[in-house]
């Protein structure tokens, strides 16, 4: 049994990581056991693949995951209302802890909610500070 412990743990390992593609979760794992199984075949004695198994993961960890995080990362893309983001708006439909407000800016009114969940009323000054999707994150201004 021994001799396939590190195979089925890289390919449980692996198979997690393709059923989670994208998230780099288990793949350090597929790495640090296939880096034990090459110590068994070698005649490593079993605590040593373990120790093998532990480092070869973290190092995999330590050396993979900032290089994945920075070229598989998903590219934040400008869009128009991002120019919203900092300035100060007039409530048009008060925001409440259970509805989404709203404000207008140049005509076009967009949802919004205030950031720590505070009611807003109509006429009160709240700044954009975030968008999430269609909809705008306030906080309201003193």
């Amino acid at each position: 049994m021994e001799q396939w412990l590190w195979i089925v743990v890289a390919l449980a390992a692996l198979g997690i990581e393709i059923a989670t593609v994208g998230t780099l979760i288990s793949i350090w794992f597929t790495i640090g056991a296939l880096a034990a199984y090459v110590g068994q075949l070698i005649g490593v004695d079993f605590a040593l693949q373990v120790l093998l198994f532990i480092i070869v993961s973290l190092i995999s960890f330590a050396l993979v995951r900032p290089l994945a995080a920075k070229y598989l990362s998903a590219k934040q893309e400008a869009t128009n209302a991002d120019r919203y983001i900092g300035r100060t708006f007039t409530v048009v439909e008060p925001i409440t802890e259970e509805q989404w407000g709203a404000i207008k800016i140049q005509g076009v009114r967009w949802s919004c909610r205030e950031v720590k969940g505070k009611p807003v009323a109509v006429g009160e000054t709240v700044e954009v500070v975030a968008l999430e999707g269609a909809k705008l994150v306030v906080k309201k201004t003193s």
